[in-house]
This record gives C-alpha cells, sequence and structure tokens, in this order.
C-alpha cells in the first residue's frame, strides 16, 4: 500500500506537448504558455514528457528543462507527474532525483523501450526509479508501444513497493483497468489510458484520465468528469460520443501530435512542429482548420450539461 496521500490526484490529467522553436530547440517561452493556457482552463493536473511529450526525443538536460519550467510556471496551481522513463535505468533514476528537487507532485515510467525485457528486468527498473525520489510513482503500462504487458503477477509485487502509487492503464482492454483496481484498492490510483473510452474506463473503475488528445479539447474532458461527478453517466457518455470521431479525426493526420500542436497554435497558443520522425500538421491545413472548428462548437454545444 502506497504511503502516500493519493486523493489529490483524482483529476483529468492534460499529456502536454512540448513547444519547439523553428531551429528544433525547446522552446521555455512557449512552455511558459501552454501551462497557463490549460490553467486557465480550468487543468489542475498534467504528465509531462510522456509519448505526447516527445519525452524519448529529448535529451536529459532538455528533459529536465521542461520538467523544471513547467513546475516553476504551475507547480502551485497543479500537480505536475513527471514522465522519468528512459531506455536505461541510470538516466530514469536521474530524472526522478531531479522531479523531487524541482518539487514535481510524482513520476512515471513506461517499462522499456526497444529491448524486450523480462519482467524481472522491468520490476528492478521501476523499483530502482521509486528509490531515487521520495515521490508517489505511477506506473504506466502502454504495451502497444513497448511490446510489454503488465502482468498481475508482477502488478502484485509492485503494489508491496509504498512510493508506487498508481497505474496509467493505456492497455486497449477496459478490463484490464477492473483488475488493476481491484487489486490495488481504493486509495490506489488507475489512470485510464485510452481517450477514446474514457467514460468506460470511468465505470471500469479508473480514477481519473491522462490522454494526449485532451490537449486539443480540454474543455470536453473537463465536461465529462463534471458530469460523471455530478453521477449523470448518460450525459457524459453523450460528450464521449462527440469526443471520440473528433479523436479519429486528430489521428488521421500525418501525426496526432502534431495535428494537437496545430489546433493549439490555431487557439492562440503556438506550438511549433513535432521533432522528427513526427511530421508536422500545418495550422493552414483546411481539414485541421475545420476539425478546430467542430471541436470549439462542440465545446460550445456542451458547455451547458
Amino acid at each position: 500500500m502506497s504511503k502516500y496521500a493519493t486523493d489529490k490526484f483524482r483529476h483529468i490529467t492534460v499529456a502536454l506537448n512540448t513547444p519547439f522553436q523553428a531551429d528544433g530547440s525547446v522552446d521555455a517561452e512557449g512552455i511558459k504558455r501552454v501551462c497557463r493556457y490549460f490553467r486557465d482552463k480550468g487543468v489542475k493536473q498534467m504528465y509531462v514528457c510522456g509519448s505526447t511529450g516527445e519525452g524519448f526525443l529529448l535529451d536529459a538536460e532538455e528533459r529536465k528543462l521542461v520538467a523544471e519550467t513547467v513546475v516553476q510556471e504551475v507547480g502551485d496551481d497543479m500537480n505536475i507527474i513527471v514522465h522519468v522513463g528512459c531506455a536505461d535505468t541510470r538516466h530514469s533514476c536521474m530524472l526522478a532525483e531531479h522531479a523531487q528537487q524541482i518539487g514535481a507532485a510524482a513520476t512515471s515510467a513506461v517499462p522499456c523501450v526497444y529491448y524486450r525485457l523480462g519482467e524481472e528486468s522491468v520490476y528492478r527498473h521501476w523499483t530502482e526509479i521509486t528509490k531515487a525520489a521520495d515521490l508517489p510513482f505511477f506506473i504506466y503500462n502502454i504495451p502497444q508501444l513497448t511490446g510489454f504487458n503488465l502482468s498481475m503477477g508482477l502488478f502484485g509485487r509492485l503494489l508491496e513497493n509504498e512510493r508506487v502509487a498508481g497505474v496509467k492503464c493505456s492497455s486497449d482492454p477496459a478490463q484490464d483497468i477492473l483488475r488493476f483496481k481491484q487489486a490495488g484498492g481504493k486509495d490506489f490510483i488507475v489512470f485510464n489510458g485510452p481517450d477514446e473510452q474514457y467514460v468506460a474506463g470511468r465505470i471500469m473503475g479508473a480514477d481519473a484520465g491522462i490522454g494526449g488528445t485532451y490537449g486539443a479539447m480540454p474543455e470536453l474532458y473537463l465536461k465529462m468528469e463534471e458530469l460523471i461527478d455530478r453521477g449523470e453517466w448518460e450525459k457524459a457518455a453523450s460528450v464521449q460520443a462527440v469526443v471520440t470521431p473528433l479523436i479519429y479525426r486528430l489521428c488521421s493526420f500525418a501525426s496526432m501530435y502534431g495535428a494537437v500542436k496545430a489546433i493549439l497554435t490555431l487557439d492562440g497558443c503556438p506550438m511549433g512542429d513535432p521533432r522528427l520522425p513526427f511530421l508536422p500538421v500545418s495550422a493552414d491545413d483546411p481539414e485541421l482548420a475545420a476539425l478546430y472548428r467542430d471541436i470549439r462548437g462542440a465545446v460550445e454545444e456542451t458547455a451547458d450539461l
């Protein structure tokens, strides 16, 4: 059982895109701007340097810069969860230690990158990260990208670690959320990962959600959570029915990360392009502009639910 109080993590959690300048460098002023943008939208929690943040395309110093800039700008107003996963455990631990030094609320990490590791390797990798920082740690299970699917046996071993506070469950079956929640207990935080099924994930026991498309339409995810908090599940499902086709459209562009950045740029928050190998999406693309208009229309249409 985790030694940390976890109620504060039950929020819609924007997976933050990392802004870049025209020369490809990290845009620190852009980070501050997008942080304020989400804070002003009512977002209470962000996940930085993960998949959406192009964390694996940043070097260690850039990842530190992103995390530190975010915490300094909005750390008093939001919980900042820093993804510290690297290909090697040593650098992951360095980033976890840094996250504690700058005042982040928690750390998180995927199990592996490129190499197909066994359960003992992943157990030791995650365990060493938890030793590096006295912070809540959130397991990140995303087998479709890592090739490693968290088993219930390994999950049980990790639950014995008092710094393990939850799991970001991005595997596709909603039943995984139920299994993790039942094993972890009421104070163990399970984040829904698949954005297309946020409401379904909450029904199955997820306490909150972290998503890469949240940044393009934070108001719609906040609205779903508001309706769930009020017990109006059918209305929440009606918003999900609007959101999911918008997600499909976001994913139809050359890169979803580029599309989200272009949406934010159109909404007055310039983000630059993603780093190669992710392809850029132009804010001038007519289909992107149409998607942006439809997102803003959906926000207006659901505002009074």
